[in-house]
């Protein structure tokens, strides 16, 4: 069993020759065939580069570690034919790595380039292709798990037949971050020992597939709490010993949070924004921490660098209240709120646009979670009406996800800033001294789109129980990470994106219909989805409108856009041959697929200046590109929710 935090920096041999055999093997095929003779056996001997301990014990590898090796013979790629394909090498209780089978250098003087990884995984890489899918534990505080989250690769290239051992150094390919508690004003670091204080981290990707040939991550996936490895201890009056092993992925601020629990009460915290999680690099997180009824920590800073470096940043405290101040909620990166309690989602605050028989208004209403962890739409309440004044706050929202439609009871309260969870997971709008409310953090919900190892955040906006995007779609990449076809025209059957002036993305109906394009868990919306959107409106495209709409011709007026429903759809026109952009600030048009989900429709939704009404039009898509704007479908039953 390996211990996880011991330095690393002794030698493993691996020898890989058969003695059974009578001819040495030259080449091992993908079907395993041997070809030719070679009379020198391929052996290596290995070391991990790194300064301070990570995951190997009395500074070597352990009896039964296994890791893979590729050989690649001259100018061939991974993806070409390769001379050993993903060797399983086992570490013996001797020392040495042994392999399952035998490979020889080539006899006619062509050159190796060998590429070997840690941890084995025998699905290996496909014939054909360069990429493995790649892991971090959920919960490292287990050695192997832990050993095992540590993504190593060694490689060496122009490697001539020798009889000496060819030397491969394992680089790390995966962060660590590392967590120490500081004792704040009146807090004593040995009482902070006694009470053995929970971590968890939040908001990061577990697994990605990595590119051998590039030599990149992509295709984030299964966004999971972790548990760190290790025990606290106390040195130089701080408490260290917790750390964990993340896939190097950008950091998005005011999504990642840290959860600690103390002696039964939890605290939450934000990462910083300038955490980074570069691949080989380490990080130390210094928080200081303030038992204070309302306070999680007051000071997180860091240290970056090859496994021991020293630049330092700062990021100030958050703090938790005992109820949500919507008064304090922007809703400038997203107009929906996840409302958290110890690292849980406990409820949902939007700014939305309810419509009811009797008057229409922009609203700030709360949802409690269902048992299942899902949004319970039928249980929402109304903070404030933003556009109406006097006692008419407070009342009750039910939401028919089968049809879009609502329910809604009037209140007689006056505008309320504070919303309280409850801790049965009821939400009010006040509370008596014995209530027992939860301590609360509320954080913007985003769309996390990871393409190529960049993520980009799309803001969420709720119309009636539909979840969408507030933005258009706008990126060049497949969701793997390949580049889309950058297009100067729409001819038959193409596949890529055209760009306007303003660098707006329009894209063709063989891209809108891939399955390596959209966001996990999102959507293009289908012709009932529009039909939903449109019936809720009441067929007012004003709602839907932002930004400067300019009349279709001279001397025309452009009917008005107030973009209330905050659905945010701006005049960035179309793209059509053999005009091109066309209508740039008086026309959108958006993809739609029919109700099969699996073709365009033949008809779609746009909007137009001069009209205030949602229209439709023939796709044309052998010579259009259009704009593209996600939805959240279903994600079982009638529960519209999934949390990224």
């Amino acid at each position: 069993m390996k211990t996880c935090h011991d330095l690393f920096v002794g030698v493993g041999l691996f020898i890989l020759y058969s003695v059974s055999l009578t001819a040495c093997v030259n080449h091992i095929s993908e079907e395993g065939e041997i070809i030719n003779n070679g009379d020198i056996p391929l052996k290596f001997v290995a070391d991990i580069r790194e300064v301070v301990n990570t995951r190997v014990a009395n500074n070597n590898f352990e009896e039964g570690d296994e890791v893979g090796l590729f050989a690649l013979a001259g100018n061939t790629t991974m993806q070409e034919e390769r001379y050993a394909d993903n060797l399983h090498f086992v570490r013996s209780s001797s020392g040495e790595f042994v392999s399952d089978e035998s490979v020889y250098y080539p006899d006619d003087g062509v050159t190796l380039n060998l590429i070997s990884y840690y941890p084995y995984q025998e699905e290996g890489v496909a014939m054909g292709e360069s990429t493995m899918q790649v892991s971090v534990a959920t919960s490292q505080n287990k050695s192997i798990d832990y050993s095992h989250s540590d993504f190593l690769i060694a490689s060496k290239e122009d490697v001539l037949a020798s009889k000496e051992a060819v030397a491969l150094t394992y680089n790390h390919q995966f962060f660590r971050l590392k967590i120490v508690l500081v004792p704040g004003e009146g807090e004593n670091v040995e009482d902070m020992l006694s009470a053995n204080p929970t971590l968890s981290v939040n908001g990061f990707y577990t697994k990605a597939i990595y590119d051998f040939q590039k030599k990149t991550f992509s295709t984030y996936s299964e966004e999971k709490e972790i548990i760190p490895a290790g025990g606290w201890e106390i040195k130089e009056g701080r408490l260290v010993g917790k750390e964990l092993i993340l896939i190097p992925q950008e950091a998005t601020m005011g999504y990642q949070y840290i959860t600690l629990e103390a002696e039964g009460r939890p605290y939450t915290s934000l990462l910083p924004s300038t955490l980074q999680l570069a691949s080989g690099k380490q990080r130390e997180l210094e928080i200081t921490f303030v038992a204070d009824e309302d306070i999680l920590m007051s000071k997180v800073s860091g240290e970056i660098g090859d496994w021991d470096g020293t630049e330092v940043d700062q990021t100030e405290s958050v703090t938790l209240h005992k109820y949500v101040d919507v008064s304090k909620l922007t809703f400038e990166k997203s107009n929906v709120y996840k409302i958290l309690n110890s690292g849980k989602q406990v409820a949902e605050i939007c700014k939305e646009y309810l419509v009811t028989p009797e008057f229409s208004s922009q609203a700030i209403v709360a949802y409690p979670m269902k048992e299942d962890g899902s949004v319970d739409l039928s249980q929402g309440i109304v903070a404030q009406l933003l556009e109406k004044s006097g006692k008419v706050h407070g009342g009750s929202v039910s939401w028919n996800v089968e049809d879009n439609s609502l329910t809604y009871i009037a209140g007689n309260l006056a505008a309320r800033n504070n919303v309280y969870v409850l801790a049965d997971g009821k939400i009010s709008l006040s509370t008596a001294v014995a209530d027992n409310v939860l301590s609360v953090l509320a954080l913007a919900d985003v769309v996390r789109d990871v393409r190529g190892g960049m993520i980009h955040n799309y803001p969420l906006v709720k119309i009636g129980a539909q979840y969408w995007m507030r933005d258009n779609l706008e990126t060049a990449l497949y969701v793997n990470g390949d580049e889309l076809p950058k297009l100067d025209a729409v001819t038959e059957n193409a596949v890529g994106y055209l760009q306007s002036d303003a660098e707006h993305h329009f894209y063709t109906a063989n891209v809108a219909l891939s399955a390596n394009f959209l966001p996990a868990h999102w959507n293009i919306p289908n012709k009932g989805d529009w039909s939903l959107l449109n019936t809720y409106l009441k067929g007012d495209a004003s709602l839907l409108k932002s930004g400067t709409w300019l009349p279709l011709k001279t001397g025309e007026t452009a009917q008005p856009a107030n973009n209330l429903s905050g659905f945010n759809a701006a005049p960035i026109g179309m793209w059509v041959e053999p005009n091109q952009n066309i209508f740039e600030g008086k026309h959108l048009a958006y993809w739609t697929l029919d109700d099969t989900n699996t073709v365009i429709a033949d008809e779609l939704f746009y909007l137009k200046s001069d009209e205030n009404t949602i229209g439709k039009s023939a796709p044309g898509v052998e010579r259009k590109a259009f704009a593209i704007r996600c939805i959240r479908k279903q994600m079982g039953g009638n529960d519209l929710s999934f949390y990224l």
